[in-house]
């Protein structure tokens, strides 16, 4: 019995959409970061970032390190192959325009000592596009 000649290229597309809904629903973060408990007292709150730069674990650690410090962070989630980053944190201690600014400062590269500049650039906060303010990148 010999098969249709539709049927090979309709069940490629069929395994490519269900491939990307499953990818949808089945996320697991690529980086868990647990910086500090919650107190007992605080309401945390949960911040979603896109942030340009994120693109595997180890850029996802030195994000992570961004934050090591900030009074009031609790846990970073990291989903490199989507770069987003979720930062549960008390906001009566800090706030999400602070952890944009730590996401985009200065980076310090351990190997070589050296600080990196516009490593990383938060593109979305909390589902709201942010409007880039660095120049674009000349050939």
């Amino acid at each position: 019995m010999k098969a249709p000649a539709w049927l090979v290229p309709v069940l490629v597309v069929l395994c490519a959409v269900a491939g990307v809904i499953g990818s949808r629903l089945a996320m697991a973060p690529s980086l868990v970061e647990v910086f500090a408990e919650a107190s007992p007292n605080a309401e945390p709150r949960r911040s979603v970032f896109v942030v340009r730069g994120v693109r595997c674990v180890d850029t996802a650690e030195m994000a992570a390190r961004q934050l090591a410090g900030i009074d009031g962070v609790q846990r970073l989630e990291a989903f490199a192959s989507r770069a987003r980053l979720d930062v549960t944190y008390d906001p009566a201690r800090v706030d999400a325009a602070a952890l944009r600014e730590a996401f985009e400062g200065p980076v310090h590269d351990a190997n070589s000592g050296e600080y990196l500049f516009d490593l990383f650039e938060v593109i979305e906060m909390d589902g709201v596009k942010i409007e880039s303010g660095r120049e674009p990148e000349s050939p």
